[in-house]
């Protein structure tokens, strides 16, 4: 059952929503109470993994290729751009 849930693609996308639900929840904590993490600091991080889920999901169900390399590329970048956040902060 697991297995087939993995090659379908299927637990995908309650995985996205879960996240999107986090990335709100942690926005509107700091938000309204000015403790955890700013949407700054998790955002890139959390749309890396995303993305990469993102690409999985097209992948198992068979889009083209063009859609699954976008994905990937969409991960890459915001890889790339939290990396250089980081990297700043500690120079």
């Amino acid at each position: 059952m697991i297995a087939s849930l993995v090659t379908s693609g299927d637990i995908i996308v309650p995985i996205l929503i879960l996240t999107m639900f986090e990335a709100a929840g942690l926005a509107l904590l700091y938000h309204f109470t000015k403790h955890g993490v700013v949407w700054r600091d998790f955002l890139p991080n959390l749309l890396a993994g995303d993305f990469l889920l993102a690409a999985w999901w097209l992948s198992a169900k068979h889009h083209a290729w063009p859609f699954v390399a976008a994905a990937l590329l969409l991960s890459f970048v915001c890889h790339l751009f939290d990396l250089a956040r980081r990297w700043r902060k500690r120079a």
